[in-house]
């Protein structure tokens, strides 16, 4: 058995090299997701949890001074349930270098100088606590903010003085999002360098029952951090803003990142499945070949016992030498992808290495599935009579289908040769249908990347189309509305002028404590009230339920889908509901709830007059919204340094004035690797797609050796044999464009939605790639004519004695 089986190979080795080659190329792709996935969820975890993140904040309405929060911090490591407990503080503000101010705001974050750091702690390159007059800048924010070691920048405090300070050293922070990609930078300050310096925010850690581990479970924090905050209005008389319990130490991204991974490994598995199922129908086509070989060895004695044994070796060499060629390729896809997704996370790289069970997984799988898939093949094989063997003749028996086109065949008009690659091509009805069904899957996969593509672009063109303003300023505190839209009319190009309000606030059911979901960069998921001014430009967002605000309105609020179920679920249109504003309380009824995408909004909505009459001040802003004459960048920035003179001039503090495209940068390209991703999925069906079609018209020209016998017989010349053979392979590609169409639009529609929700909590616009189409169509004629080449040129030069020799 071991010479025949070293015959079989070499007899056969084009097509055990495509059987190869398919398996390698889905396993590639397959393995290099599953490496991914398997290794993210550590590097996350492990960077995540390094920096010891609070399972709570709770943020007090005013600041206190870095002694009594200290003593705070001290009386509340006695109650229940805390761990650990730190006081901090954060703002935002704009940065000048050398009199110049960036357009780029700097988010600041604020410990006491003798903070031990046991908690929401980062990596230093420098030390702890920057000396007074020095501060401490994000690694990935240097670039961003064009600033180096040593250099010398100057901010502006929450009480307003100016701050000049030295860059002593670079932070490392996992906790938060990449700078460029929130197109904001990162810096850290000791208490010391602020006058004065309050701190806002109590961390703390809460711990499992009856153990000194943090606890996982969100409900048991919220209990212990609502303990606390009681605690805090009832005995110290300290106002509770807002308390913040985000998931507990879990990176704001992690989720994302392993239901992206575990879906586009989905694909892999698919990819995987299908090539198997292809090279078990090669297999099939080269047992049936082999049936009066199997004859003979029966004859003289071998039994099926030791048939299938043959066979199967033959099956596990094929899939041992797939698994040996994909295991380093699919590593360094691997390795590549978690290096790709870290980045996105904002988490530097470690050890790229995957664990040893993923490895296992790998080979597992390589070596078991095609055996698994191939057994009925070899059993069918192996039970093959003697008598069976030698009335085997091979060909097929015709189709219905057969049957009609060769009836069309006797009409005069019909062009012989295209009739004849119609009937072939679906003479064998089950390998017609495998190699279509796997070009249409790639290409279905294919077109749904590409379409995504263009949804993500016209979601981005969508969110460009909102942003309607050309410039944007952004005061340090809060201002007469008046005495702002004034300042900001008198600059020249300027010829229309929106303030708003935009405040933080806490959220909660009646008699509750307002909770909320937001990170440490006071960005995934805080809620913020905005003020609508009554001659906005723009439409309102969607509605969902209830109605917009109508103008001057008191008492009446609009929530985002997103922030009501985040933050109050229970809630819908007509239920009250708490705005805690400044840690003052408030009864607001919804009025409606509409759809809003993931960032583009803050989630609230009330009047002008409403939040007046609710904050017990007078109309007030912090927002500008301006659009100006000329719509270019140069007017743009123009115009924003303007406004920014404008307003100081006018003794109005400005955080930051800057083109609308600042903002526009922060929200592209979120989703450009996922479609990447998409598209490499999309590759290796392709391949597999090709290397079926090629075994498709193999294994139909060796059906047919006999009827090319005969046609050489009748004078038919090479040329006309190839033409048939190719246009069979042509036929097959375009039937597959044709299948492709609607699992295409299915796919768009499915992956559209799902990571529409993952990625901006709305389903993406439904947009069906014309060009992606019209790509795949020509890609795969291209492909089939490559394919059934090698094929056709073997039908061209088959003789007459060969053709009666294989009778």
């Amino acid at each position: 058995m071991g010479v025949k089986l070293r015959r079989d190979l070499r007899a056969s080795w084009s097509r055990f090299a495509l059987m190869v080659v398919a398996l390698a190329v889905s396993l590639t792709v397959f393995g290099g997701l599953l490496l991914a996935w398997a290794s993210i969820g550590g590097q996350t975890s492990g960077a995540y949890m390094s920096t010891e993140p609070a399972s709570a904040t709770i943020v007090l309405d005013q600041g206190i001074d870095p002694a009594r929060m200290a003593a705070l911090v001290e009386q509340t490591l006695k109650r229940p349930g805390v761990l650990r407990a730190s006081g901090r503080t954060q703002f935002d503000a704009a940065v000048s270098i050398g009199g110049r101010v960036l357009s780029v705001p700097l988010q600041v974050f604020v410990a006491a100088a003798d903070d031990p750091m046991r908690m929401v702690r980062f990596d230093l390159k420098g030390s702890w606590p920057p000396a007074p007059g020095e501060i401490l800048i994000g690694g990935d924010s240097l670039g961003l903010l064009g600033v180096r070691p040593d250099d010398e920048l100057t901010l502006t405090s929450p009480g307003g003085q100016p701050l000049r300070l030295r860059v002593s050293g670079t932070v490392y922070d996992p906790s938060l999002a990449p700078s460029p990609q929130e197109q904001r930078g990162h810096a850290f300050l000791s208490a010391a360098s602020l006058r004065p310096a309050l701190l806002d925010q109590l961390k703390i850690q809460v711990a499992e029952p009856g153990q000194r581990t943090p606890a996982r479970d969100r409900e048991q924090v919220v209990a212990a951090a609502g303990d606390v905050g009681a605690w805090l209005q009832r005995d110290l008389g300290l106002a509770v803003a807002e308390i913040q319990v985000p998931t507990p130490y879990a990176h704001p991204h992690q989720w994302q990142a392993d239901v992206l991974l575990l879906s586009l490994m989905a694909g892999g598995a698919a990819a995987l499945l299908l090539s198997t199922i292809l090279v078990a129908n090669m297999l099939n086509n080269l047992f049936t070949q082999h049936i009066p070989q199997i004859g003979i060895m029966k004859a003289i004695g071998a039994s099926a016992r030791s048939i299938r044994r043959l066979y199967l070796t033959m099956v596990l060499l094929v899939a041992a030498a797939a698994t040996l060629l994909a295991l380093t390729p699919a590593t360094l896809i691997g390795r590549y992808l978690l290096e790709t997704l870290l980045q996105i996370l904002g988490i530097q790289s470690g050890d790229l290495a995957a664990p040893w069970w993923a490895y296992t997984g790998i080979v597992a799988v390589g070596l078991a599935l095609p055996p698994l898939m191939a057994l009925m093949p070899v059993l069918r094989a192996s039970r093959i009579t003697v008598r069976a063997a030698i009335d085997h003749r091979g060909g097929s028996e015709p189709s219905a289908a057969g049957g009609v086109l060769a009836g069309l065949g006797r009409m005069s008009w019909s062009d012989r040769g295209l009739l004849m690659a119609l009937r072939n091509t679906v003479r064998r009805p089950a390998r017609f249908w495998l190699a279509v069904g796997m070009l249409a899957s790639a290409g279905a996969m294919f077109v749904a990347g590409m379409s995504l593509n263009s949804g993500t672009q016209a979601l981005e063109e969508e969110r460009r189309q909102k942003r309607y303003w050309d410039v944007e300023a952004q005061l340090d505190g809060p201002a007469h509305a008046d005495a702002v839209a004034g300042a900001v009319r008198k600059v020249p190009g300027v010829i229309r002028v929106e303030v708003w309000n935009r405040v933080q606030i806490g959220l909660a059911g009646t008699g509750r404590l307002p909770f909320t979901r937001t990170y440490p960069d006071q960005g995934h998921g805080s809620v913020s009230v905005n003020t609508v001014p009554a001659d906005r430009v723009s439409a309102p967002p969607p509605l969902l339920e209830g109605r917009w605000l109508n103008p001057g309105e008191t008492g009446a609020v609009v929530l985002s889908q997103i922030v009501r179920d985040n933050a109050v679920p229970e809630l819908g249109a007509g239920d009250a509901v708490r705005l805690f504003i400044d840690g003052e309380p408030s009864t607001w009824r919804i009025v409606g709830i509409v759809e809003e995408r993931e960032g583009s909004g803050g989630g609230a909505y009330a009047t002008a007059a409403g939040f007046a009459a609710a904050s017990g001040q007078s109309q007030v802003v912090n927002q500008v919204r301006v659009i100006t004459a000329g719509h270019d960048e140069r007017t743009r920035e123009a115009v924003a340094a303007a406004i920014g003179k404008s307003l100081t001039g006018a003794g109005i503090e400005v955080g930051i004035a800057a083109s609308v495209s600042r903002t526009n940068a922060a929200s592209a390209g979120h989703m450009g690797p996922v479609l990447l991703v998409l598209l490499g999925v999309a590759l290796p069906l392709g391949v597999v797609g090709a290397i079926g079609l090629a075994s498709t018209m193999s294994a139909n020209v060796l059906d047919r050796t006999r009827e090319f016998g005969v046609m050489h017989a009748i004078g038919a010349r090479p040329k006309i044999v190839r033409r048939v053979v190719v246009t069979e392979g042509v036929l097959l590609a375009l039937a597959g464009c044709v299948v492709a169409v609607i699992p295409a639009l299915g796919l768009t529609a499915v992956l559209g939605a799902g990571l529409g929700n993952l990625f901006t909590k709305a389903p993406l616009p439904f947009q069906v790639s014309l060009l992606a189409a019209g790509i795949w169509m020509v890609l795969s004629v291209l492909g089939a004519v490559l394919a059934t080449e090698a094929a056709a040129g073997r039908a061209s030069r088959i003789t007459v004695r060969e053709a009666l020799t294989y009778l």
